[in-house]
Formats: C-alpha cells, sequence, structure tokens
C-alpha cells in the first residue's frame, strides 16, 4: 500500500483508513490492483476510488490511441501511397469504432440495388 505521506493530501486520510485494516491489506497483497479497487466501498474511500477510475482510463485511452496509430501505419504505406487524408481519417473511423453495422437493417433500406454486380439465378453459369 503507498505512504501516505507520498500520496496528495486529499488521499491521505482514505489510505490511512485502508492500512488500519487487515483485510484490505491482505487483499492488496494478494490479488491484482485492479480487482483490488473493485469491492472497495465506495461510502468509505470515494476520493480513491474516482483517482482509481481515472488512472486506469488514462491506460484504455492510451491502448486506443496506440491501436489507432499501428492502424494507421498498417493503411499508409507505400502500396497505398495515393490515398489522400480524409480517405485515411475516414478508415481510421471504421477501424476505431466500436459500433457494428446491422447488415439486415441497411440492406431493408435500400432502394435499389446494383443489379449487374448481382449472379442472375435464372442464368446458367459458364462453369465447364
Amino acid at each position: 500500500m503507498p505512504d501516505p505521506e507520498n500520496v496528495s493530501a486529499e488521499l491521505q486520510l482514505e489510505i490511512i483508513e485502508m492500512q488500519c485494516s487487515t483485510h484490505l491489506k491482505q487483499l492488496f497483497l494478494n490479488s491484482t490492483k485492479l480487482d483490488y479497487y473493485r469491492p472497495l466501498p465506495k461510502a468509505e474511500f470515494p476520493k480513491i476510488i474516482a483517482h482509481a477510475q481515472k488512472v486506469m482510463a488514462m491506460f484504455a485511452s492510451s491502448y486506443v490511441c496506440e491501436q489507432t496509430f499501428s492502424t494507421n501505419k498498417w493503411r499508409k504505406n507505400s502500396i497505398r501511397n495515393r490515398l489522400t487524408d480524409e480517405q485515411l481519417f475516414a478508415l481510421l473511423k471504421v477501424a476505431s469504432s466500436q459500433l457494428e453495422p446491422v447488415f439486415e437493417n441497411i440492406m431493408e433500406n435500400e432502394k435499389q440495388f446494383q443489379m449487374s454486380h448481382t449472379p442472375n439465378k435464372a442464368e446458367p453459369s459458364n462453369k465447364s
């Protein structure tokens, strides 16, 4: 557990309370830091929980940034050097989005399909 003297003044009281609890000391030693903060009672440790959430959010957002830069490096290479900034932005937007398209709804809302690109079931295929 952190030393109360090495943390900000607003967290010191909660750190001291945590150190007085043998159960929390044992939990701190026997679990991962992420698992340690989950069962903490929010009523007793609101400032520590808020601080832990901020720190954990930083790592999650930096992961997304690193993933986006990796995707951009993969998309923009010597073979694809003609992509414009707008096209790269659109590719990154799609790659970093957490949304999943509902293709059934998209197809239902389509007014007119490109029939020249779909095989006609009435015509026999030319496979021999």
